[in-house]
């Protein structure tokens, strides 16, 4: 019987060497070593990849003016991605630096020899005498066969097969900066698109590599809001721009073209009008008083620039839209578009003309109308300042006192607006609340201007009775007493004033009288001023941080919001659960607590039925770790989510995390209430959140939702939800 013979994998590869070493010896080897091969590349199939990262090592234009450019591609660990096409190359944008006076007068008002912008070397004639940068280079369309180059070892070569042409309106120029910018976009084997945009500047000329030009706003100003890999993230036109910089290359200081809006069926709304599709307009456009919406979709305060415009010193045009030499720029808010005109702006100003003959050296310029002079501005470097807290010895009452401050000077109670609020209350307020268990006790408590006094130094005392506000829960709860405020301070073009009234009727619509109508209007802006939360104990220490576990913190919200969100300028979360807490129903009955609240603006819904931004990473918005619920603890407080005739409606507190984004269509039914009660939480039923908290507090609740809910399982349930 013949017996085979096993081999194992090293045997196999030191026999096999074995006999090649015998073939090699019978061919008439010499017995010397022989040159060392080249190493090969590191690397693997883009179509395994789950990141990309594409290079521009070398760009060139030749002499029919072609452009060809060298790139490589790598994962995330930098290891080359071998495998690319043509079609993977999603687009390639061409251009260079010039000034705004090689398109003369009729293309940009007022060009300035002073002013650089981009131009595009692939423009696209639009009709009517207007005219794009947006004619790009796309691999997948292009006839090209021999365009594209692979050269194996994770590097690949383009010559793009679209001369320049810029309708004859400038020259190529090879001795300035000239820019390409490439998308690459490819789906790997789990049918992941996978996007990268890359950037290359030079001077053809001298073949020298540039730094970025025109650095306006960095890509980070733009993703702090849309965050890369969720909605709201930038991703247009096939979700292949991902960058602001991308959009620059196209989107240029020209593009110009005749818009006709159409309503859901396709039918015209009003005339056609001329779109000015530059970055600069469509993102003041979009952010202000959206085309795409009755009103704009940007949460913050319109007057605003640098919530965009970030002060950065590495951004050697930072500081542009204080230069007051860009008609164009004023247009994209303040003109007669239809857009503007649904926002309220006047026709005073007729799109066309030169902003610059008055807004330049005695006129409000940019800086001036938007922050020095602006009101609004103003409110967010006014601070009220809490200085004491004093409980009465029979509980009868608590004095804060408080000083408002215009940087060193103190703002007089002459100068805080003392109208009556139209819903109840005063305009100017100050919030009293107390915390314990890791919650605000009462409800919204306004004490209103008609309680403050000015004392002699400036400061102003409220004096807060227990006869006409909840302070008896809050002292004989022992909790800390917090205290913020809604003061609204009068001011004109930047200046704090005195307030000046005119008689007005109950709409505050300004009527002949003798001025006893019950609300009057303000002859000068009084927005909110910003307010941070202050901390005391009963007997009248300050305490130096929030007792309260912050599930978020104000800094990630002011990243979009900075300090303004819907109704009120905060510096901290708490001015918000001050109002917002867990024992906070609506008028109507609904869900007023905080995680309600911001889920529904960023997670569930918004107040249109679309969601612009849906946060699938928790820590945008929770930090590191302010979304987990094993940090609620056991005897925290229940959460109100709504009223009926037996009172307060509550849920046992992880469980109200939960169901502020858990709601009916998304994943709450009759079973998962089953499921969460079995687990000791408190819901209510499918048709109404919550029970009456007198029952609530009979049943002793002991949740363990965290127990299989880690922080962990969390993340994983909720990346990438896009689809719900």
């Amino acid at each position: 019987m013949m017996k085979h013979l096993t081999l194992n994998k090293a045997t196999k590869a030191l026999f096999s060497a074995g006999l090649l070493t015998v073939a090699l010896t019978g061919c008439g080897s010499d017995g010397k070593d022989g040159e060392d091969g080249k190493d090969g590349p590191v690397g693997s199939p883009v179509e395994n990849a789950t990141y990309i990262k594409s290079t521009i090592t070398n760009a060139s234009v030749d002499e029919n003016s072609y452009l060809s450019i060298t790139f490589r591609l790598a994962d995330a660990n930098g290891a080359a991605l071998f495998g690319l096409t043509q079609q993977d190359v999603a687009a390639i944008s061409f251009g260079r630096v010039g000034n705004a006076t090689e398109l003369g007068e009729d293309e940009i008002v007022n060009p300035s020899v002073e002013r650089q912008i981009w131009l595009s070397y692939y423009n696209k004639d639009k009709g009517d005498g207007y005219f794009t940068g947006s004619s790009y280079f796309n691999g997948s369309t292009s006839e090209c066969t021999d365009c594209f180059v692979d050269n194996k070892d994770g590097t690949y070569t383009i010559t793009v097969d679209k001369a320049i042409d810029t309708l004859d309106k400038y020259e190529y120029v090879a001795d300035t900066t000239n820019g390409v910018y490439m998308s690459i976009k490819t789906t790997n084997v789990a049918e992941q698109t996978l996007v990268d945009n890359s950037f290359f500047y030079w001077i053809p000329a001298t073949d020298s590599v540039e730094e970025k030009p025109l650095q306006i706003l960095a890509n980070s100003d733009c993703q702090t809001c849309h965050r890369d890999g969720q909605n709201g993230a930038l991703a247009f036109h096939g979700s292949k721009h991902t960058t602001e910089e991308a959009c620059s290359f196209c989107h240029t200081d020209y593009n110009r073209y005749t818009k006709q809006d159409k309503d859901a069926d396709g039918n015209p709304l009003g005339d056609a009008y001329i779109f000015d599709g530059s970055i600069k307009a469509m993102a003041h456009n979009i952010h202000n008083v959206s085309n795409y919406s009755d009103a704009g979709v940007y949460p913050q305060m319109t007057s605003n620039c640098q919530t965009c415009h970030n002060p950065n010193e590495e951004l050697n045009l930072s500081d542009s839209w204080k230069a007051d030499m860009d008609t164009t720029a004023c247009w994209s808010c303040h003109s007669p578009s239809p857009a503007a005109e649904a926002a309220g702006v006047p026709k005073s100003h007729k799109q066309g003309d030169n902003c610059l003959e008055c807004h330049s050296d005695f006129a409000r310029g940019a800086e001036d109308a938007h922050y020095v002079k602006n009101s609004n501005n103003l409110a967010t470097q006014i601070k009220v300042v809490f200085n004491s807290m004093v409980v009465a010895e029979d509980k009868s009452d608590i004095k804060a006192n408080f000083t408002v401050m215009n940087g060193e000077n103190v703002v007089s109670i002459k100068e805080i607006d003392s109208r009556p609020y139209k819903y109840s209350g005063f305009n100017s307020a100050i919030l009293i609340n107390g915390v314990l268990t890791d919650d605000f006790l009462v409800n919204y408590q306004k004490v209103g201007f008609d309680k403050f006094v000015e004392q002699a130094d400036g400061s102003i005392t409220a004096t807060i009775s227990a006869a006409e506000f909840n302070i008896a829960t809050l002292i004989n709860a022992g909790s800390t007493i917090t205290l913020s405020s809604q003061v609204h301070v009068c001011s004109h073009r930047g200046e704090v004033t005195e307030c000046t009234y005119e008689p007005g009727d109950d709409n505050g619509t300004p009527t002949p009288g003798d001025g006893t109508h019950k609300y009057d209007v303000l002859n000068q802006d009084a927005p909110y001023v910003t307010s941070d939360t202050y901390y005391f104990n009963l007997d009248g220490t300050t305490v130096d941080a929030s007792p309260r576990m912050q599930h978020a913190e104000m800094a990630d919200c002011q990243q979009c919001h900075t300090t303004q969100i819907t109704h009120r300028y905060t510096n901290d979360i708490d001015g918000c659960a001050t109002c917002h807490n867990g024992t906070r129903a609506t008028s109507g009955n609904d869900a007023s607590n905080l995680a309600t609240k911001v889920h529904s603006k960023h997670y569930v819904y918004d107040s249109s039925g679309e969601l612009f931004f849906k946060k699938t990473e928790c820590q945008a918005c929770h930090g590191e770790d302010g979304f987990s619920i094993r940090s609620i603890s056991a005897d925290a407080a229940p959460v109100a989510f709504g009223k009926d005739d037996d009172g307060l409606l509550v849920v046992s507190p992880q469980t109200a995390a939960c169901v502020s984004c858990h709601v009916p269509p998304y994943g709450l039914s009759s079973s998962t209430i089953s499921h969460i009660e079995s687990n000791g939480g408190v819901v209510g039923t499918l048709d109404q959140l919550g029970i009456p908290k007198a029952e609530y507090d009979a049943l002793n609740v002991q949740e363990s939702c965290s127990t299989c809910h880690s922080d962990t399982n969390i993340l994983n349930a909720h990346s990438n939800w896009g689809g719900h």
